[in-house]
């Protein structure tokens, strides 16, 4: 038989976080980072997945202007459907807390990069978006990531955090974050194309 207290603790909601990343994850991207030489030269362009796992040589600089410019991200980014509505789906359920987490900084026009979401049916008012890119401490967009969700679960102690990405080093870096949180499930989502699928490391 179940006593009150035990009634009380099975019985109560469980909370989620659910983090979506943005770039091939819930829109097909086009914008790239160029990487420049000390002459201020590009010598390679970066696709996001490329950006993910790359190594900036010494000498070298991320340019990020495309990363930065909203009016190209609400002109050429393309919805991947399954995604966008999965975040609808989530975004309805009590105790359910979203959040965009990107490795990219601020964009230069906040109004119009929202509205990219907001013509798709997403509901921005429940949504909180996290720009990774603007975390000054040295460290890879993955690490930026986590630190990022690392954060939120220490503040609110979810019972089970979803986390929805392209990048395998990303969903690699989230999980790593077990062994801070043992009360948590951690559940890792690798977005290819327009699926998703469970990601075990």
């Amino acid at each position: 038989m179940l006593n009150f207290k035990t009634f009380l603790l099975e019985g109560a909601p469980k909370k989620e976080l659910h983090v979506f990343d943005i770039d091939d994850t819930l829109l097909h991207t086009t914008a790239k980072i160029h990487v420049k030489d000390s002459s201020g030269k590009t010598v390679q362009t970066l696709t996001n997945q490329e950006f993910n796992d790359h190594k900036l040589q010494k000498g070298h600089s991320y340019d990020f202007g495309e990363f930065r410019s909203a009016e190209k991200f609400a002109r050429e980014s393309k919805p991947i459907e399954s995604m966008i509505n999965k975040v609808k789906e989530v975004t309805s359920r009590p105790n359910s807390h979203v959040i965009f987490n990107t490795a990219r900084a601020n964009f230069d026009d906040r109004h119009t990069f929202l509205n990219t979401f907001r013509k798709h049916g997403l509901p921005m008012n429940k949504i909180h978006v996290i720009r990774a890119g603007n975390i000054r401490q040295e460290g890879t967009p993955a690490g930026k990531k986590a630190k990022v969700i690392h954060g939120y679960i220490s503040k609110h102690k979810y019972d089970h955090v979803h986390m929805y990405d392209d990048s395998t080093t990303n969903l690699r870096a989230f999980l790593e974050l077990r062994s801070n949180h043992p009360n948590t499930q951690f559940h890792a989502h690798h977005v290819i194309g327009s699926n998703s699928s469970k990601f075990e490391n």
